[in-house]
């Protein structure tokens, strides 16, 4: 084995990406529907252009430019509210306080959906996790359950990761994971890597479901209104796939109720027989020399750009030398700290790499 303290050193900063949320879909008894301007969420509560969405509800509709109001008319009931303010009335009395009032953008009115849904009697049911609205109207029949909350939960390890999701008894997700893992292809150890990486995915998936499955469902059930679900989603990427290893690093974002975080994880193993690899089984470079390199390494980084860091970053790194971990890629190894450990959340994981031929 050679020393890494003889490769080529070429640092480098692996930030985590920032992801708008997907599209906002909504359905009015199970049929999607279409519209020109995309909904869109402020101050946490989801807007909807109100022509598309009272249509939808069998309501006709009636705009006067002079006022900036708008009036529905559904059955008996006749709605009314103005651009710009929360209350809404139903049958000339105030009944709904919007939290966000009616607004135009691009030209289109956006109202906020369920305010306006629930003053025509329909019941809301919202996924955070995929974004899907789904509104079931009065005197048609509910496509969620009515007493208990749904369990579906993936049962045993499986390949290519860890899927399970519950959801509360009026059909809103209260908690999803969702672990997506790469298979390896090559090689005589592939078999028993995939199913290590299977009960890795597992193991990690199932303990945070059963952690916070019943915590999500009470606060859920204390206060729907301003309830964010908690999700534990991530993807375990081959890096590697070449020259005897394989080696995987994850990335993986979590919300528990408290707090929102993302964390790495990486393992990596040989292709021949399945093992796993520690970094002791590739490189004979002493703890010592190791840990002389990360110092020098990471605190290049911080050098290069120190607002991005912490300003003890030096001493949160000779205290966190053991969170130090690796994964190998195309071209040698990469080492990195998860976020938060000597720079905020928001600069993401902090890397660089080492070329290194095996």
């Amino acid at each position: 084995m050679k020393k890494l303290l003889l490769g080529l050193l070429a640092a480098l900063m692996l930030c985590v990406p920032v992801f708008a949320h997907p599209p906002i879909t909504v359905f009015v008894d199970r049929v999607q529907v279409n519209f020109d301007q995309q909904p869109v969420i402020k101050d946490d509560r989801t807007l909807v252009p109100m022509r598309r969405i009272f249509e939808a509800l069998d309501a006709e509709v009636f705009w006067d430019e002079p006022s900036q109001s708008v009036t529905a008319v559904h059955g008996t009931d006749v709605i009314l509210f103005q651009i710009g303010q929360k209350e809404l009335y139903k049958n000339g009395k105030l009944t709904y306080t919007m939290p966000v009032p009616a607004q135009i953008i691009n030209a289109r009115t956006l109202v906020p959906l369920r305010a306006v849904a629930e003053s025509l009697g329909c019941d809301v049911a919202w996924d955070g996790i995929d974004y899907i609205v789904d509104i079931t109207s009065s005197g048609k029949p509910s496509t969620k359950p009515v007493d208990t909350p749904i369990y579906e939960e993936q049962d045993t390890p499986l390949r290519g990761g860890y899927s399970s999701k519950i959801t509360a008894p009026d059909g809103t997700v209260v908690l999803n994971v969702e672990l997506k893992c790469d298979e390896v292809t090559v090689g005589n150890g592939r078999t028993a890597i995939n199913g290590a990486m299977a009960n890795e995915t597992y193991g990690q998936g199932e303990g945070f479901l059963q952690a916070y499955s019943d915590r999500a469902l009470r606060e859920y059930a204390e206060n729907p209104d301003d309830f964010r679900p908690y999700y534990y989603m991530g993807t375990y990427t081959l890096m590697r796939e070449q020259d005897g290893y394989a080696s995987f690093l994850a990335a993986v974002s979590s919300y528990d109720g408290d707090e929102e975080s993302v964390t790495y994880f990486s393992h990596t193993y040989d292709l021949s027989t399945g093992k796993e690899m520690d970094l002791e089984d590739l490189v004979s470079d002493s703890r010592e020399d190791l840990e002389y390199l990360w110092t020098v390494s990471f605190m290049a980084l911080v050098d290069a750009d120190p607002d991005a860091f912490y300003s003890s970053a030096d001493k949160k790194l000779e205290r966190n030398m053991d969170e130090v971990d690796f994964y190998l890629t195309e071209d040698g190894i990469a080492f990195y700290l998860s976020p938060g450990i000597i720079a905020p959340e928001e600069t993401g994981a902090v890397s660089f790499e080492i070329t290194f031929a095996f």
